[in-house]
């Protein structure tokens, strides 16, 4: 069990030897606690986490961090009152970690695509520390080649808990596709953050036919195969988009972890990774 001011000082010393921000660390404490009891719970594999909490375990906390948490469900109506009841349920799980959860809402949330997509909010509570948190919820994503066990470690590295969650492929796919559908509009530079740490870290890790196979899936579940197929151009695009470099650059202001990585390095990731695929 932690307290609050043993909670702080861990968090502080991990701000301080990485160069975080604390609040996002602590962010990413409380989802791991819900992780945990989710692990615990008789919905352990309705829920498969994914996105920026995913990213952040598989290449360290120092090199990722999020505020947000982001799964997809399976085998659960996607309706208000479900999901709430289910939510409640996960929370209420017991565990002697000093921390406890409060369920605050629950909204719809606009996709790019026909499925019923929510958003929940959660209080996260440890003594006096108050966290908002909130879980994106979406179903019907491509998982190729499927949901895997994975092993999420702790921040403070004393544990592993054992989720559903995508395989690198997948994540790579959808970053991949984003990236090159929204183009020189996308408003999210973290996505070509992700996609050349990830390559970059993991490369030896992933299996070139399976990556090629869950972009083809992701394209065509989100309608985008034709824009895939004309990479190339759209990544000129990109290495000349003043919008872009400029978004990088506040990127790189923002995380301490982006900070000596050049925008051409992480666009010319997507040509990379387009012209290996090419090649299959």
């Amino acid at each position: 069990m932690i307290n609050a001011e043993k909670l702080k000082c861990e968090i502080r010393k991990i701000a301080s030897e990485k160069d975080l921000k604390a609040g996002e660390i602590l962010h990413m404490f409380m989802f791991e606690r819900f992780i945990e009891r989710l692990a615990r719970s008789f919905y352990r594999e309705s829920f498969i986490l994914k996105g920026g909490l995913l990213i952040a375990s598989m290449i360290g906390i120092g090199q990722r961090t999020t505020i947000d948490m982001d799964t997809t469900v399976k085998n659960l109506a996607m309706k208000e009152d479900t999901l709430k009841r289910v939510l409640t349920e996960i929370i209420d799980t017991a565990l002697d970690d000093g921390v406890s959860f409060k369920f605050e809402r629950i909204v719809p949330i606009r996709e790019e695509d026909e499925y019923n997509n929510f958003r929940v909010s959660l209080e996260a509570r440890c003594d006096r520390i108050r966290v908002p948190v909130r879980i994106d919820m979406t179903t019907g994503d491509a998982i190729t080649p499927g949901e895997i066990d994975y092993q999420y470690r702790t921040i403070f590295g004393k544990e592993e808990i054992i989720i559903k969650a995508y395989t690198l492929e997948t994540i790579l796919a959808e970053k991949y596709e984003t990236i090159l559908r929204r183009s020189v509009l996308s408003s999210r530079p973290r996505d070509l953050y992700d996609i050349h740490t990830l390559f970059r870290l993991k490369k030896d890790q992933i299996s070139t036919p399976t990556l090629k196979k869950a972009i083809e899936n992701t394209a065509l579940r989100r309608g985008s195969s034709n824009t895939i197929a004309d990479y190339e151009s759209i990544v000129s695009e990109l290495m000349e988009s003043e919008y872009q470099k400029r978004l990088w650059r506040n990127y790189q202001n923002e995380n301490s972890y982006a900070k000596g990585i050049q925008f051409n390095n992480v666009v010319q990731t997507v040509k990379i990774i387009g012209d290996l695929l090419k090649k299959l």
